[in-house]
């Protein structure tokens, strides 16, 4: 795809887990330029240790100024733009109060209401598995909205809408506050089947003041972006933003996956694994969740790998002082290719794996090597392996679960923040042991983005053909016959010696 800059542009806005992410880019091509900013969150002093909020002025403030960022270092000529796209985290939520004034803004990782999920989970007349795939109640919107009802009441006495966080951006930049159908389905603010609002579980659960906006598939433009921005930004008033549905989701139109049992793996901070459905199918067990795609009559069944992306963070932030040096980072990469399957003896247990959603708690993990010590010391980079290991055992055993519910998978694309790491798109493959299909720059989502922006306003292809195209470009990485043999008998030990943690006590 070309990258040629007389062409029209568009911007996709992303509210990760850690940053925001603004990307510029043509309507099929990648983007020609990402920028990331790293949200603030701060603990509210009259909420438990687990709450965790942020600041939506601040915020706000934050993603124009990466917008702007963006813009100037892709040095395009700003009229070129003819649309912007939004996208979020998961389960991420904004209640705006009955002056429009935003009352609480809060992450995926806001978990101040575990005791009020349980309640939810319990109650007999409300079943939010059935109704929105999703569970437990903890998770979901309604048990935060439940949180500051017991907790808070003259903050939620001032409450009247509850939207996601992309919901509230596309809010914010237009003016027109909508519920994006796939997006609301991940928090519970929407029905499964239909995407329409579920105004009835707020009635259930006692939250009926609490109203929910008009629902919108996703790819509907919400509206125009304020002259004001517009101004402020450099761009047209009148250029048109659209909203573009959860992250994961988009992610699939990033990586072409768009048929029925074709199977997308999005692996950014988290890792999503998720196999489109032409309709919806609950797992019985309620250990994987039930998603609308981002095309109509499409599903998904997703189960899901925990932290990969933020674990591995962690890891080069512990061993090498910093994640975000690209030279140290690359470096590291090409020597941890280089280094022989299961040479280390490392076992690595640091928590992706297959994330049961009805039994979720805190495991026993760890890393598991010989001693004594001196027989034959780990270092920094048989760490990392094994590590990169542990999160292809993980999402093994996660598309082995799909399979084993739905039949063998049409095909594997992956993209995400962890396929910048080559190796890790290598152990993949041949963990897998079979082909599987790379995003080249890893950026699935602001590509799915894009092309969902383009195609919305009418100046790209339909999703169904840039979803082709997609997937044409991807880089196949193909299993090493040799490795998949080690890791054949590696995942069958790991996953027998994470049946045995299981056991284990913290």
């Amino acid at each position: 795809m070309s990258n040629d800059l007389s062409t029209d542009r568009f911007i996709a806005v992303d509210f990760g887990s850690s940053h925001i992410k603004v990307a510029v880019g043509s309507t099929t091509g990648q983007p020609d330029i990402v920028v990331r900013t790293p949200v603030n969150y701060f603990h509210p002093v009259d909420a438990p240790e687990t709450a965790l909020e942020f600041e939506p002025g601040q915020t706000l403030t934050l993603i124009i100024e990466t917008i702007q960022r963006a813009l100037a270092e892709s040095e395009i000529e700003t009229d070129l733009v003819k649309g912007i796209g939004i996208t979020s985290q998961r389960q991420g939520l904004v209640l705006i109060g009955f002056e429009q004034q935003v009352l609480y803004g809060g992450p995926n990782k806001d978990l101040r209401a575990i005791f009020e999920g349980g309640e939810i989970d319990s109650d007999p007349d409300v079943d939010l598995w059935e109704l929105t795939g999703h569970g437990p109640g903890m998770l979901t919107a309604w048990a935060r909205i439940k949180w500051f009802s017991e907790n808070m009441p003259r903050v939620f006495e001032k409450m009247r809408v509850a939207c996601s966080i992309s919901d509230w951006i596309g809010y914010e930049l237009t003016g027109e506050l909508l519920l994006d159908q796939t997006q609301g389905v991940e928090s519970g603010l929407a029905m499964l089947a239909t995407g329409a609002g579920a105004d009835g579980i707020a009635s259930q659960l006692g939250l009926s003041q609490i109203e929910l906006p008009a629902d919108v598939p996703s790819g509907t433009t919400i509206g125009n972006l304020k002259n004001e921005l517009a101004d402020q930004l450099g761009l047209d008033r009148g250029t048109r933003v659209v909203t573009c549905g959860p992250d994961t989701q988009t992610g699939l139109i990033g990586l072409g996956v768009q048929l029925p049992h074709a199977t997308g793996i999005v692996a950014g901070w988290s890792t999503a694994v998720q196999r489109v459905l032409d309709r919806p199918v609950l797992d019985d067990t309620r250990a994987m969740w039930t998603g609308r795609h981002v095309l109509p009559n499409r599903w998904v069944l997703e189960g899901n790998a925990g932290e990969t992306g933020g674990t591995y963070w962690w890891l080069m932030e512990l061993l090498y002082g910093s994640a975000t040096d690209e030279q140290v980072m690359n470096t590291v990469d090409k020597t941890i290719g280089d280094l022989p399957a299961g040479e280390s003896g490392i076992t690595s247990f640091l928590g992706p794996a297959f994330t049961n959603m009805a039994n979720l708690g805190l495991r026993t993990g760890g890393i598991l090597f010989p001693v004594p010590i001196s027989f034959e010391p780990p270092d920094r980079l048989k760490l990392l392996r094994s590590a990169l290991e542990n999160f292809a055992f993980g999402i093994r055993h996660n598309v082995e679960r799909l399979n084993s519910f739905r039949g063998p998978t049409a095909g594997i694309a992956v993209g995400g923040g962890m396929v910048k790491t080559n190796s890790f798109s290598k152990i993949l493959a041949s963990v897998l042991g079979s082909e599987i299909k790379v995003a080249p720059s890893g950026e699935a989502t602001s590509a799915g983005t894009l092309s969902i922006t383009a195609s919305a306003i009418g100046r790209g292809p339909s999703l169904a053909e840039i979803a082709l195209v997609r997937s044409s470009e991807l880089e196949k990485v193909a299993p090493t016959a040799s490795e998949s043999a080690i890791y054949e008998d590696m995942y069958h030990e790991w996953r027998h010696k994470e049946r045995m943690l299981e056991n284990l006590e913290l």
